[in-house]
């Protein structure tokens, strides 16, 4: 079982997942980007849209399968208005409010971003555990927390009942956006985990 000590260690990893997807952000927009970790918690899944705002909440994530020794399911979590804010500074407009709607080219940016972030943690965890994973190409979903989090755990049907989820702001031209990242280890995967943070 994960315990407080081996949550303060998976927070190390986190802080240096964070450099890096802050660096190669950074070089994606061509502005300083700064992803600042705030802490990680073990819970189950029937409480994680609870500690992102409610089932009602309304919600940007970018959803991508883990495949390899630490396989799973991630998702990187925004509330709405913090995702428009992040597309205004991904697209070069200074105002989130000219985001009328997520098109495709909004979605790419968002999921390239995803892309980054998610492979920099999960690179950042295998590296430490000394394992391998790959994460596929993460798609878009917009709608309430709770919906998505049902559409991932029909997913995640066979895997465990927690969810490690890192909660992370994200800083660039001076705005703040809030985000989560979510990981849903398969039974091997959190087995490796525990093992590897003894």
């Amino acid at each position: 079982m994960i315990d407080n000590t081996m949550l303060s260690e998976l927070e190390i990893v986190a802080h240096r997942g964070a450099e890096n997807a802050s660096e190669a952000i950074s070089v994606f927009i061509s502005s300083k980007v700064n992803i600042k970790i705030n802490g990680v918690d073990l819970m189950p899944i029937d409480q994680v849209s609870a500690s992102m705002g409610g089932e009602d909440e309304m919600a940007a994530a970018l959803v991508c399968r883990i495949e390899g020794e630490i396989s799973g399911n991630a998702a990187l979590f925004f509330h709405n208005d913090d995702a428009k804010k992040l597309v205004s500074i991904l697209s070069g407009d200074s105002s989130p409010e000219s985001i009328l709607d997520f098109g495709e080219m909004e979605r790419s940016m968002l999921e390239e971003t995803a892309n980054i972030t998610i492979s920099s943690f999960m690179n950042s965890l295998t590296m430490h555990l000394g394992k391998k994973s790959v994460p596929c190409a993460p798609i878009f979903l917009l709608d309430y927390t709770g919906s998505i989090m049902s559409m991932i755990l029909t997913e995640s049907a066979e895997y465990s009942d927690k969810a490690i989820v890192f909660s992370s702001q994200f800083f660039c031209e001076g705005k703040q956006m809030n985000m989560s990242l979510l990981f849903l280890p398969s039974p091997v995967a959190i087995g490796a985990v525990e093992h590897g943070l003894d």
